[in-house]
């Protein structure tokens, strides 16, 4: 019976250990794309222009999502709506701790042309704020073009002791407002 109680304490560790696993890998952010064709090419007419966007910054974005970030820069999430006036993007960034300049720049939106490569459509230089903790930027997409399917990349920045910056990439989707 000694040998029954000492599998049955080493089987409840085991269970303890994979239930903190758990729990901890719910508060670690991962994002996965799968990985699609990425040619992206220059509009067919040079003399095409790649329209040009403004972004609102709103400081201290309260991140509902409950992300409780481990490293200094925190993951940039893009999110997409619709509405009468087009494609709305909210862009979502933050650190661990008060930075010192917080943002998004370089945001490129993308539009899926009918060969399956990327047309570059328009862009936006983003924006940021300084002091702060968490930001989040909003752009207007006005020429968004029903049941087409679009991508968006970005850049976000961040100095906590030290400047650092991370890509981001949105992958496909349809926009179907």
């Amino acid at each position: 019976m000694g040998k029954m109680k000492k599998v049955v304490k080493k089987v409840q560790k085991i269970f303890g250990v994979l239930v903190i696993v758990a729990f901890l890998g719910e508060t670690f952010a991962f994002t996965s794309m799968a990985a699609e064709a990425n040619y992206v090419s220059e509009p067919l007419n040079k003399n095409a222009e790649v329209e040009m966007l403004e972004a609102v910054v709103v400081e201290g974005y309260d991140w509902s999502s409950g992300i409780s970030p481990y490293t200094m820069l925190a993951d940039c999430t893009i999110g997409v709506s619709g509405a009468s006036d087009g494609m709305h993007i909210d862009i979502s960034t933050g650190t661990v701790g008060k930075a010192s300049v917080l943002g998004v720049k370089d945001v490129k939106i993308y539009k899926k042309n009918w060969y399956g490569g990327w047309d570059y459509v328009a862009y936006s230089s983003g924006g940021e704020a300084k002091d702060c903790g968490t930001i989040l930027i909003n752009i207007l997409y006005a020429n968004a073009v029903k049941d087409a399917t679009y991508k968006i990349t970005c850049v976000h920045y961040g100095d906590v002791d030290g400047y650092t910056e991370g890509s981001n990439d949105s992958g496909a989707f349809v926009f179907t407002y």
